[in-house]
């Protein structure tokens, strides 16, 4: 859940603008219209500043002679770079405040801050609040209403989780299994990430946010503003509005003043980054990386 439903909006958002460029190739266009789906893995995807760079030198040559396999491949690269433009420009202010994490062994600096929970809730009320995927993972106690549901014995699914992941990792095998479902699998998650994400965090973030932490994590910094044109014009492709040409390359054009539009407005750059690179014989890869910002610091010189 950490961070994910803003990552995917911010790739959603660049898809849907991407399609009406028209200075991005068609063929380019063609895998934001159809494979925007599988795009969303690559879009909730870690360490793309050591690999996707690689991926896209290894598919140029490949791409005259794609397939729909390579389109999709393409797609979750893609949504790689998406993800490392919004981290570029949130993570610096999802750092702070740090929160205290759960388990035995985890590092609560890799807990997620309570205002990059904020934002997950912000993001979820404006985009996904009827979605039933983000809904039942924001509001799980709703899983209970689904149809069929009475069909599944959670008690056994848990259990099977259980010795999949005892027989599979040595270290968790010394866990015990006395203390309960709930402790057994928060302590795994430790040992398998060092990474405790609460759940409930995220419903009071969506439900019933806190007016004086809304107003410190979003409004007070300008975290996201629909006088952004480019804000704006995802606003308007959401609600089914048919943009000009024109408006699509005002919107790119225009500086971004909210958090949001600016890493948008990354992720589009990013992507424009790419496709050129598919298109230009004389471009190589130092020159992809350094568009990319592949090595490159974040703002306050954080790594990023």
């Amino acid at each position: 859940m950490s961070e994910h439903i803003v990552h995917t909006a911010i790739l959603e958002d660049s898809f849907h603008i991407g399609v009406g460029l028209p200075k991005i190739p068609e063929s380019f266009r063609e895998v934001m219209r159809d494979f925007e789906n599988f795009s969303r893995l690559g879009c909730i995807t870690v360490s793309g500043d050591q690999f996707s760079f690689r991926l896209l030198e290894e598919y140029k040559p490949l791409w005259p002679r794609r397939d729909e396999l390579l389109k999709a491949k393409l797609a979750f690269v893609l949504g790689w770079i998406s993800h490392r433009a919004c981290d570029r420009e949130m993570k610096p202010i999802w750092r702070e405040p740090k929160m205290k994490g759960r388990g035995s062994d985890v590092d609560p600096n890799l807990s997620p801050t309570e205002c990059s929970v904020y934002h997950e809730g912000v993001m979820y009320n404006r985009y996904y609040a009827v979605d039933p995927t983000f809904r039942l993972a924001i509001f799980p106690e709703e899983l209970a209403c689904l149809d069929g549901i009475e069909r599944i014995d959670l008690d056994r699914a848990a259990l099977f989780i259980q010795q999949a992941f005892g027989a599979s990792y040595m270290n968790i095998q010394t866990l015990s299994d006395t203390d309960g479902m709930q402790t057994f699998f928060e302590e795994m998650c430790m040992r398998a990430q060092k990474f405790y994400v609460d759940l409930r965090r995220y419903t009071r973030s969506a439900g019933s946010p806190d007016p004086e932490l809304t107003a410190e994590y979003v409004t007070d910094i300008n975290w996201i503003d629909n006088h952004d044109e480019i804000v704006n014009l995802a606003v308007r492709l959401r609600g089914g509005e048919t943009p000009s040409p024109a408006e699509y390359e005002n919107a790119l054009a225009a500086e971004p003043a909210s958090h949001y539009g600016k890493a948008l407005r990354l992720s589009l750059s990013y992507i424009l980054t790419a496709a050129e690179y598919f298109e230009r014989d004389d471009m190589g890869i130092a020159e992809l990386k350094e568009r990319l910002d592949i090595g490159k610091k974040g703002p306050g010189g954080l790594a990023v």
